[in-house]
C-alpha cells in the first residue's frame, strides 16, 4: 500500500512524551473534523502527518476551529455562584466571621470541580476530557492540585492566536496569560498561568533553580499547543501499562493509521509492524513531590 501525501505535517521531536501526546490530540481532532482522517510519524521521527480525502484540508483550518471553539468547564451559572461565594467568604473574613456551614461545603464544592471536573470541548469537536480523574498511578497527571484544569487549557486555547508558522507548531512559544473569562480587576490580563508540564522541555528540578517556580509564580516561556493538545490526546491515547508507577512508555508508529487504532497501538494493545517503543517517566520537580512533569523519553532499541 502506498503512503498517500499528507494533507498537512507539524516538526516533533517523539523523545519529547509530550509532543507526542499532542500529535494524537491533533490526529483526534483531525478526526471529529473530518472523519476517516489518518495520522502517522515519519521514519525519522521528525514529523507527524496527517491524511484527510478533503483536499481542502489543512491545519491553519484546524487550529483556527481550534481557537474559536467554546470550551467549557463550570456552567456560567456555576462560575457566577462561585465568584459570589469567594466574594462573601472574602468579606466575612475582614469582619472576622465565617461562610455559614452549607454555603462553604458548596463553595469547595464548585472549587473542586473547577480544578479537577470534565472540560468539554464544544462543537464542532463534542469532546468530554476527564482522564485525569482515574485513580490508577499510570495516569499521567503533571499539574498540582491548586491548578485549574479549565483555566490552564483556556490559556493555552488564547495563547494560540500568535501562532503564524504552523508547521513549527510545537515549537512557538510564550507565556500563558490569565483567559479572559478569569479577569476581574484592572491588570489581570498580565497573570501568567501555569502550563500543565506536558511538554519535556519545561522539566526542571527546583534544586536546579535554586526555588521553585510555581511557589514564586514567576513567568516563563510555555509551549501552548504542546500544552492543549496533549490534554485533548491523552483522552484515548494512554501510556503502555507497564512498571513502575510513574513510567510513560508510548509505541510511536509510522503507517497511516486512524485514531482508533493508532490509540491501540500507542498503549502496546494491538500489534503493528512499524512502531518502536519509548520509554519515559514522570519526575517530580521538588523535593516535596508536588510537582510532576514529562522527562525525555529513549528508544527502546
Amino acid at each position: 500500500m502506498n503512503t498517500p501525501t499528507p494533507s498537512f505535517s507539524v516538526h516533533v521531536d517523539v523523545t519529547n512524551p509530550g509532543q507526542f501526546f499532542a500529535c494524537c490530540g491533533l490526529l483526534e481532532l483531525a478526526h471529529r473534523l473530518w472523519p476517516g482522517a489518518e495520522g502517522w510519524f515519519a521514519e525519522a521521527n521528525a514529523s507527524f502527518h496527517v491524511f484527510c480525502e478533503d483536499a481542502s484540508v489543512s491545519l491553519e483550518e484546524l487550529l483556527k476551529t481550534l481557537r474559536t471553539c467554546e470550551i467549557a468547564g463550570l456552567t456560567d451559572a456555576e462560575k457566577k455562584e462561585r465568584d459570589e461565594l469567594e466574594q462573601e467568604k472574602r468579606q466575612l473574613q475582614r469582619e472576622r466571621k465565617t461562610l455559614p456551614d452549607a454555603k462553604e461545603a458548596r463553595r469547595l464544592e464548585l472549587g473542586a470541580k473547577a480544578r479537577e471536573g470534565v472540560v468539554i470541548f464544544n462543537a464542532p469537536f463534542s469532546l468530554s476530557l476527564d482522564w485525569w480523574q482515574s485513580e490508577d498511578e499510570r495516569t499521567p497527571k503533571t499539574w498540582a492540585g491548586r491548578q485549574e484544569v479549565h483555566k490552564v487549557a483556556r490559556a493555552a486555547q488564547e495563547a494560540l492566536d500568535a501562532v503564524t508558522d504552523f508547521p513549527q507548531l510545537f515549537d512557538y512559544s510564550c507565556v500563558m496569560r490569565l483567559p479572559c473569562e478569569y479577569r476581574s480587576k484592572p491588570g489581570d490580563e498580565k497573570k501568567a498561568v501555569e502550563p500543565f508540564y506536558f511538554d519535556a522541555r519545561r522539566y526542571v528540578h527546583a534544586l536546579d533553580t535554586g526555588f521553585s517556580l510555581d511557589v514564586q509564580d514567576t513567568d516563563t516561556l510555555a509551549h501552548p499547543a504542546v500544552e492543549l493538545l496533549a490534554l485533548v490526546g491523552l483522552q484515548r491515547f494512554r501510556p503502555v501499562a507497564t512498571e513502575p508507577p510513574g513510567a510513560v512508555d508510548y509505541f510511536v508508529w509510522h503507517s497511516p493509521l486512524s485514531a482508533s487504532v493508532a490509540s491501540a497501538v500507542v498503549a502496546g494493545a494491538g500489534r503493528h509492524p512499524l512502531v518502536r517503543l519509548y520509554k519515559s517517566r514522570l519526575r517530580y520537580r521538588d523535593n516535596q513531590r508536588r510537582y510532576k512533569a514529562f522527562s525525555p523519553a529513549n528508544p527502546l532499541t
